[in-house]
């Protein structure tokens, strides 16, 4: 079947974008090195004196801003287009049982049967933060925008390449519009620097809102689409009953119930049941909304013995606004995105740790907040 119009006409602009900014860097490198540089500075016109240290510092400072643009950007285009972070697309046939990769992990984002986000167009279950883009047509990893100016989906992968192009781009802006105003003002003759120096003002003022907006978000730990909803957005939540209260639901078992836990502060609630402690009494909370047990139903391809480890999670509504994924501080939730080391900060040669899913927590790291709706429920 073909795409909706509306799709088709997203897909051609992420393809003709990048190519109208590369043409709008070699026109604005073409100005500052030569009708510029060469034309003005070193070779100027009579009555002028020549200007040879400005006529050879101007194009050496733009190509030392230019070279990190060109890279940050080139990185970003290859994630972009080879890989950003599509979920592979399903069968219509297996919807009907979760893959065990996902309810594996103690804690993950469902509906109100306990049940993963399923999508109707890639018919595939969705891990935590993934969403579909109706514009590539594909469910993206943490996806935050579709993005035509660099070629189409901004996600986990490419999120961090997408705010260090834009800050490059923002220096490099920057540096056109304040180059350009000062010679304009002196000769306020010259068409190309006028041109050059709209794009510059354009793309330096555009650059900063994009930047600044994005740091932001980052900082909160949340996508410009979770940003939608953000302080009305409900979510639920199926999160592994702690060992005790699994063995009240007659699922006690010799194999490990939980993963091998990392993080200290959930060591209190994925604990094993101490038998000199009493047995915890949930409390009557309103963001409870049941239970379900995994597998749905039995693996008939496999031999009866040993029984199947089943797994009992309790399904929890977060309060309007609760964000599970803030890690509590925007230092955390900053180098959840560009790592801890400086240089990793501004140059693309990683990509970010919230990349890494081997943890059998949940598919990204939970905060402070998840931790106050376990005491709410009476989990920890």
């Amino acid at each position: 079947m073909a795409p909706p119009t509306g799709k088709k006409a997203s897909l051609a602009m992420a393809k003709t974008v990048p190519v109208f900014l590369v043409l709008i860097v070699a026109y604005a490198s073409y100005v500052v090195v030569g009708p510029l540089s060469v034309d003005y500075l070193l070779n100027p016109p009579e009555n002028v004196p020549p200007r040879i240290a400005a006529g050879i510092a101007i194009p050496i400072v733009w190509v030392f801003l230019l070279c990190p643009v060109a890279i940050s950007w080139l990185r970003l285009l290859f994630v972009v287009f080879r890989d950003p972070g599509y979920l592979p697309l399903g069968e219509e046939k297996n919807r009907h049982e979760p893959p065990q990769e996902i309810w594996m992990r103690d804690v993950f984002v469902c509906d109100q049967r306990g049940l993963p986000i399923y999508c109707q167009h890639c018919h595939n279950w969705k891990p935590d933060r993934a969403h579909h883009s109706q514009d590539a047509g594909r469910c993206t990893l943490k996806m935050d925008h579709f993005c035509p100016w660099v070629g189409g989906v901004v996600g986990e992968r490419s999120l961090k390449f997408f705010i260090q192009f834009l800050g490059w781009s923002l220096l490099l802006s920057t540096y056109a519009m304040v180059l350009m105003a000062y010679f304009v003002h002196e000769t306020r003759s010259n068409v190309q620097w006028i041109i050059t120096l709209a794009f510059g003002g354009f793309f330096a003022l555009f650059t900063l809102g994009m930047i600044l907006n994005s740091v932001w978000m980052v900082f909160l730990n949340i996508t410009t689409i979770e940003n939608i909803d953000r302080t009305s957005r409900t979510m639920l939540l199926a999160v592994l009953l702690p060992p005790d209260l699994q063995i009240s639901c007659g699922n006690e078992s010799e194999m490990p119930l939980t993963s091998e836990i990392d993080h200290p502060s959930h060591s209190s609630y994925f604990s094993y049941v101490d038998s000199s402690r009493p047995m915890r009494r949930l409390a009557r909370s309103p963001y409870w909304k049941g239970t379900v047990t995994y597998p749905l139903s039995p693996d008939t391809n496999r031999p009866p013995l040993p029984a199947p480890v089943t797994r009992t999670f309790a399904i929890l509504e977060t309060p309007p606004g609760m964000n599970p994924w803030d890690l509590g501080t925007p230092w955390r939730n900053f180098t959840a995105v560009f790592g801890h080391h400086f240089h990793q900060w501004f140059m693309p040669n990683r990509h970010s740790p919230c990349c890494d899913h081997s943890s059998g927590i949940s598919f990204y790291p939970l905060g402070p907040d998840f931790e106050w709706l376990l005491e709410d429920v009476g989990l920890m």
